[in-house]
């Protein structure tokens, strides 16, 4: 009888499945085509100004201070960004700090790296970041770090262009033409804070332990950083399941460049005005506003780059199909 009763029931419920369905389709008005706009593009590629390069490659830089411990690089200075690559010795500090109106955040490409970060304010949460790792500290969250094991460490350090750093501690040297004053800081929201649906900001971000989150999935994505003028996407996936599309430019921003570094593997990159090239873990690529580019996974196993944009909602302008 029970087996009787589920034919029964099977028999009547895919065809009413079949007439919501057929309802839903009917309700659905029919997909517009996208809208075609005329933006304004330069007939010769926008350059790249100083520091800026296509490619930084962490070797070249690695190999220009040969011998050197503690060094850093400005590899972008731009209207919207910062980004240094720093190495420095086990036991290195960077005493308790915050920037009043930007949010910093670093990539580990190479050593270990001990941070405190405050969040909640008035409790710090440590993390400790190896080779890969992504750490983030909102602004107006104080934020400290330490190299740490036997290794020097080398970071990525990415944050608006003119941000000032405020100290917990009085700075025993000064900077030329400066002095340190007692100041109290007001830390409210930004009257247009990007919403967060009430989640608390994620600190710190390992790829493997994101894998994990997106089980069966050969290619994902992970928001890391989302701020008024700050954007930032973990990108994975495998060279084998990239589509060619002849003739396909990928995109551009009419308004900002956009910045990536590898975190895993390898990525090909095709930059109009340039040859295409592929860049490896721990390499800093630049595309200046009005230039198309294409990053895809290359090579053997896994890849995963971060992509980075000033805004949470950034203009993309693609080629009509």
């Amino acid at each position: 009888m029970k087996a009787w009763r589920r034919v029964c029931l099977a028999g009547l419920v895919a065809p009413l499945a079949v007439a919501v369905q057929a309802q839903q389709a009917a309700d659905t008005p029919p997909r517009q085509p996208a809208k075609i706009f005329y933006a304004p593009k330069p007939i010769q590629p926008a350059p790249y100004m100083a520091p800026m390069q296509p490619l930084v490659r962490l070797a070249d830089l690695k190999a220009k201070h040969k011998g050197e411990v503690n060094w850093n690089e400005l590899v972008v200075y731009d209207k919207n960004n910062r980004a240094e690559v720093t190495s420095a010795a086990p036991g290195s500090k960077v005493p308790r700090q915050l920037h009043s109106d930007a949010p910093e955040y670093w990539v580990v490409l190479e050593g270990r790296i001990r941070f405190e970060i405050e969040d909640p304010p008035g409790q710090f949460q440590i993390f400790e970041a190896a080779k890969g790792d992504l750490v983030l500290a909102p602004e107006r969250h104080l934020y400290s770090l330490e190299v740490i094991g036997t290794e020097p460490a080398i970071r990525l350090a990415v944050t608006l262009p003119d941000t000032t750093v405020i100290y917990e501690t009085r700075p025993e040297h000064p900077e030329k033409g400066m002095e340190y004053v007692p100041v109290t800081l007001s830390t409210g929201n930004n009257p247009d804070e990007v919403p967060s649906d009430g989640r608390p900001d994620r600190l710190f971000f390992n790829i493997d332990e994101l894998q994990k989150e997106h089980p069966g999935r050969r290619s994902w994505s992970e928001l890391v950083v989302r701020k008024n003028r700050a954007h930032a996407n973990i990108i994975c996936g495998y060279a084998a399941d990239v589509k060619q599309t002849p003739g396909d430019l990928g995109h551009y921003h009419t308004d900002f460049a956009e910045i990536w570094t590898i975190m895993r593997g390898q990525q090909s990159f095709v930059i109009e005005g340039l040859k295409p090239f592929v860049a490896s873990e721990g390499d800093v690529v630049y595309a200046p506003a009005k230039r198309w580019h294409l990053p895809e996974p290359t090579g053997e196993g896994m890849s995963c780059r971060l992509a980075m944009t000033p805004y949470p909602a950034g203009n993309h302008l693609y080629q009509p199909r």
